[in-house]
């Protein structure tokens, strides 16, 4: 079984029409977000007839490359941090002089490798297809635009974004979680009700990230201060790693690995039912935008 996907207009290259699979693309760690989804998981295990135990050591293959990339992401970090003055160019060639790219593309390549061994060997050429097609489904749900909503509290109806991507990060503190806008750690380090399932948390945010450091994608698009053309409750990263938005780099010139558009620390994630470096789709409520 195969299944391709159609390419996107990518600004990077590749003719018009030419077909496109996230799952031989080296540098697009997609089965682990697909796997971050527990809908997907649940069609993995029936598509492949995985019993509990093999499950567990599908989605441990994929915790491990979250953590790797986690790795690779935070030493991109230093680089960014140590450059502010530069140029988003030469930013971005910095990051592409260092080892970068090289463990992305390694990182994604055992992944894939690791599951495939894990697979029933008649079923193995079935993977490739799985993954396209999966994907093919959450860029089509991405490309709907964000998904904000109002709900009333006690101070009036404040604005919630459903399904922001969650991923992790080692924090200043135990409790806590980072949106990807200075204005916030710099400002009234405000807490955000964050709810997975059943379960909700109220960390404080005290740092600016995942990916961007100016994107207040909570705001109309008016009153964002970058990517003003996106729709509200839609991340950069999420744009850019779904429908290659912004040739699907970050404000740094970073290849986004992932949707993200909120970190937690490991105890905020354990919380909401996560384990250590366990991504997952949550909803975001923003006290401060009211109506």
């Amino acid at each position: 079984m195969s299944c391709a996907v159609r390419r996107r207009d990518l600004g990077g290259g590749g003719a018009g029409g030419q077909e496109y699979s996230a799952f031989e693309d080296p540098q697009k760690p997609v089965v682990s977000v697909l796997l971050s989804e527990e809908e997907n998981v649940r069609d993995f295990r029936r598509t492949f007839n995985l019993d509990e135990g093999e499950t567990e050591k599908v989605l441990s293959i994929v915790r491990a490359e979250n953590e790797r990339l986690a790795g690779e992401h935070a030493e991109s970090e230093k680089i960014v941090a140590a450059n502010r003055l530069l140029s988003v160019e030469e930013i971005s060639d910095k990051i592409a002089a260092s080892d970068y790219d090289e463990t992305v593309s390694s990182a994604v390549g055992e992944t894939k490798d690791a599951i495939a061994a894990l697979l029933p060997e008649d079923e193995r050429d079935q993977l490739a297809g799985w993954v396209d097609e999966r994907w093919q489904a959450e860029v089509d749900e991405a490309s709907e635009g964000g998904s904000d909503r109002m709900v009333e509290d006690r101070g009036g109806r404040t604005l919630v974004c459903d399904r922001i991507f969650a991923t992790q990060y080692n924090g200043y503190t135990r409790f806590e979680a980072a949106l990807p806008h200075r204005g916030l750690k710099f400002g009234s380090n405000p807490e955000v009700p964050i709810k997975r399932g059943k379960r909700s948390i109220r960390p404080r945010i005290k740092e600016v990230g995942p990916w961007n450091t100016y994107d207040n994608y909570w705001q109309t698009r008016k009153k964002r201060t970058m990517w003003k053309n996106l729709p509200r409750c839609k991340p950069e990263a999420e744009a850019a790693y779904y429908n290659d938005y912004n040739n699907g780099k970050d404000e740094f010139g970073r290849k986004v690995l992932n949707p993200a558009g909120v970190d937690l620390t490991p105890v905020a994630a354990r919380k909401l039912g996560l384990d250590r470096y366990e991504n997952a789709w949550v909803d975001v409520r923003f006290p401060w935008i009211r109506r």
